[in-house]
């Protein structure tokens, strides 16, 4: 028949479900009839083959080991582990021998039955398996011997297994087919029928007719196909009126959400606005801060210069008429005033010298702070790096500190120790720590002459993070001052030899690596500062 004449031809539901039902049952039927028989006999026969050879290579491997020990009992053994198998065969061993020819440029193998269980059965060495039986063969070398174990076994328990299976197979694809055949005719009866009328239901509501209704007394999924179908329906006019009434009030939703998303533009916009100035005026407020204190400082010492500068002024016009009239008198005692007004003016300007020094350390610190910092992190060795800044800040003592001693105290060298630092920056912090604390122990040696000053830095380690504590035994700090210690211009030096700004610098540069600076102190006893850095696995670096 035309393939074209088979698609014009019209199958009921009922035709479908009894071609549906029937093409099952036959394949399941097929299935457990043959496919599934033939599928456990070849799986029952390859364990059979599969165990006949592992069988033979336990046995071959019992007679290597024997043979290699010259055990000939033990091959014995090793033979009669298969004895006892009802499905045995035969098993033999065979010895293989090559010979070669007088000139020795050829050989040829010949093999011989060593050993043979049942004794006095002969075996053909060239057999092979068949249905009757499984034959495995199984190599040994040895020093002494090479060989092969021959194995045998009946296929009898196999066969028997394959009739079984079949028997049981033709039975169970008769009652499939059965079953199969009542079933079909039962679905063909209920879903054909409800499936009709509901088809002309719907026929009618795709039309327009949402009064259609279905009736269905089963309590399958057909019956509950016909109860969906009507709420589907009563739900479908009750949208259409609901769609109707909604139309005009989405359409002023829709206008009021435009404003608002308008509003809430403008919010954003101005939250953003807000946000920037907020920034600016913070900026601008730390920089006045920063900016009075630098002017506060700086006024300090160019008040020195400018006072020390006009007496100097002063007291040069002095000796300039002194000078003067001496041309007319010799007087020794204008002489000495001459001399001690020069002397004033030494003084005078050795002050003007200290003090410019002085404004010029403030300056250049303000120079460090203010100037941009690198971003690039580096993973580092903390014992390494802090050992050689203290080797260098060793190298490079003034001549009045080369008297007091600085010892670094190691901690445990471990690769998972690695801190991500600016180096640079680092450099600075730890050299600005030294510094202070040079000076604190030299102050306390001019002091007490019987003082044993002491200086050590150490590096410990937490769980996640690492310690740089630099301590000193020197003339310690008052807790007022401990107070402002880290304020931008705060300085417990003279005005001559300190800035106010190395450790504000220090913990401004700190705070960069994320980490923190803290002080423990006591007057005329100790000082310890204690830098804390996160590790670089640790939560705050990752």
């Amino acid at each position: 028949m035309p393939f074209s004449v088979l698609r014009h031809i019209r199958l009921t539901v009922k035709t479908k479900i009894w071609m549906t039902v029937t093409s099952i049952v036959l394949l399941f039927s097929f299935f457990v009839l043959f496919y599934l028989p033939a599928i456990q006999g070849k799986t029952l026969l390859n364990n059979f083959n599969k165990d006949v050879q592992n069988q033979a290579n336990t046995v071959a491997l019992g007679v290597k080991i024997a043979m290699t020990e010259q055990n000939f009992q033990g091959v014995q053994i090793a033979m009669d582990f298969v004895k006892k198998d009802p499905l045995l065969r035969f098993v033999s061993l065979i010895q293989i021998d090559t010979v070669w020819d007088a000139n020795h440029a050829t050989y040829q193998t010949i093999k011989n039955v060593f050993k043979t269980y049942p004794d006095q059965k002969k075996i053909d060495m060239a057999v092979v398996s068949d249905n009757s039986m499984v034959v495995k063969h199984a190599d040994f070398d040895t020093p002494t011997m090479k060989g092969e174990i021959l194995l045998a076994f009946s296929t009898k328990e196999i066969i028997e297994s394959r009739r079984q299976i079949r028997a049981t197979s033709l039975f169970f694809s008769f009652l499939v087919f059965s079953i199969g055949m009542l079933i079909g005719f039962g679905l063909a009866r209920s879903i054909s029928v409800p499936i009709l009328k509901l088809r002309d239901a719907a026929t009618k509501v795709g039309r327009g007719d949402l009064t259609q209704r279905v009736s269905n007394k089963s309590r399958d999924e057909i019956g509950e196909l016909g109860i969906v179908f009507n709420k589907m329906v009563t739900d479908l006019a009750t949208a259409r009126q609901e769609l109707e009434n909604s139309t005009s009030e989405l359409i002023i939703e829709k206008k009021k959400s435009d404003d608002l998303l308008e509003g809430l533009k403008q919010t954003l916009a101005d939250l953003k606005a807000t946000q920037e100035q907020l920034i600016r005026q913070e900026k601008l407020a730390s920089l006045g801060q920063l900016t009075k204190g630098l002017v506060d400082r700086l006024l300090n010492p160019l008040s020195y210069i400018n006072n020390f500068a006009a007496v100097s002024n002063e007291l040069l016009h002095e000796s300039q008429e002194l000078l003067a009239a001496d041309k007319y008198t010799a007087d020794e005692h204008v002489h000495q005033e001459v001399a001690s007004l020069f002397a004033l003016i030494e003084s005078n300007i050795e002050k003007i010298k200290e003090h410019g020094a002085s404004l010029t350390r403030i300056v250049r610190s303000m120079d460090k702070l203010l100037q941009n910092r690198s971003e690039l992190f580096i993973e580092s060795d903390i014992n390494y790096f802090v050992e050689a800044q203290v080797i260098t800040y060793k190298n490079e003592l003034e001549e009045n500190y080369r008297s007091i001693p600085l010892k670094f105290i190691q901690g445990p060298n471990l690769k998972r120790f690695s801190v991500k630092i600016l180096p640079a920056e680092m450099s600075l912090v730890l050299v600005s720590m030294l510094n202070n604390a040079m000076y604190a122990l030299h102050e306390k040696s001019l002091k007490d002459l019987h003082f044993h000053p002491k200086l050590t830095v150490e590096t410990q380690y937490g769980d996640n993070y690492v310690a740089i504590i630099i301590r000193d035994n020197g003339i310690g700090i008052s807790e007022g001052e401990k107070k402002q210690l880290f304020s931008p211009f705060f300085t417990t030096k003279p005005t001559s030899k300190g800035t106010g700004l190395g450790l504000f610098l220090s913990q401004d540069i700190v705070k960069t690596h994320k980490g923190t600076i803290s002080v423990d102190t006591q007057p005329d006893a100790y000082t310890t500062f204690t830098i804390q850095l996160p590790l670089s696995n640790s939560p705050e670096m990752v």
